[in-house]
């Protein structure tokens, strides 16, 4: 009887706290549970992690046809897709110049047109799973990065195998654009005589001793004939013509000379063409010819520049 008043508040003592271990050991597992499931579930990263991709550009400063390095630096390893975009002022939006799949850094390297342009990274949307982790990497973008690129400086052209009047021809012409042209016409680069200006000035210089007559290219006989213009006969460039015909096969430099000093004085417009005074270049290129036939001298001179790099100087 004893034994059994004991028994039954030891029984009851054990159940409340068999109840209670066992309360805990559920809160436990609900708690672990919930643990996992938070784990498992989108982990979104920093702001200032999300925002983490950098643009150096190197050089920047630089000149059409040189190679330019644009680095990108994002703020995972995780690999993920990055656009190297460039700013098109008028179309007023963000042109993809290259894509690259980036993890961690990578770089791009081109030759950019000239221009002054700016410069971004745009990083996309990205998920990767880790240890039963998704990590969501939210789009991002550098700062901008400016880039000029300076027009390439024109080239000199291939020589020309000149003749002797050919020769005193072409230093004439240099001397009177030195002498009489604007300061930016005397500061541009000299290219000398290029080959296929020259064998055009020649054929001009044939063309008008067979037809008798001093016409520049692009006159109504010239266009009569059907024959190509300078420019479309060596593409890429601007020219200007000069042509005469002298009454006297003298070769002197002197009859050269006084040739050069009429075409300067001439009311005609020989002025303007052969000191450039209608055009801005970084360099000019020349074609010259001094042909004698039938007791006169026909001579031509193309004054050239790069169609690219030529503007209007506004004094025509």
């Amino acid at each position: 009887m004893r034994l059994t008043r004991h028994t039954v508040p030891t029984l009851a003592v054990g159940l409340v706290v068999a109840v209670l271990v066992g309360g805990t050991a559920v809160v436990a597992q609900e708690r672990a549970s919930a643990e996992r499931s938070a784990r498992q579930t989108t982990l979104a990263q920093p702001a200032a992690a999300q925002r983490a991709v950098k643009l150096t550009v190197s050089p920047r400063s630089a000149t059409r046809g040189d190679t330019v390095s644009f680095r990108i630096t994002t703020s995972t390893r995780h690999p993920r897709p990055v656009r190297l975009q460039r700013w098109d002022a008028k179309r007023k939006k963000w042109r993809t110049m290259a894509t690259r799949t980036v993890k961690a850094r990578a770089t791009i390297t081109a030759k950019p047109a000239a221009g002054t342009f700016r410069y971004r990274a745009h990083a996309s949307k990205t998920r990767h799973r880790t240890g039963g982790r998704v990590h969501v990497h939210t789009a991002a973008k550098s700062t901008t990065s400016r880039l000029t690129v300076r027009p390439a400086p024109p080239t000199a052209p291939k020589p020309g195998t000149l003749t002797t009047d050919e020769k005193a021809l072409l230093a004439d012409v240099r001397t009177a654009r030195q002498t009489y042209g604007r300061a930016d016409v005397k500061s541009a680069r000299d290219l000398g005589a290029g080959t296929c200006l020259t064998a055009y000035a020649r054929e001009h210089a044939r063309w008008m001793a067979a037809t008798g007559r001093a016409v520049d290219p692009g006159a109504g006989p010239h266009r009569a004939a059907k024959r190509a213009l300078p420019s479309a006969s060596c593409p890429g460039r601007t020219v200007d013509a000069v042509t005469h015909a002298i009454g006297t096969a003298d070769s002197s430099a002197a009859a050269i000379d006084l040739a050069v000093d009429a075409w300067l004085a001439s009311p005609y417009g020989e002025t303007a063409r052969l000191l450039s005074s209608c055009r801005r270049a970084p360099g000019f290129e020349y074609g010259v010819a001094s042909l004698t036939s039938g007791g006169t001298r026909w001579m031509t001179v193309l004054v050239s520049s790069p169609t690219a790099s030529t503007s209007t100087s506004g004094a025509c």
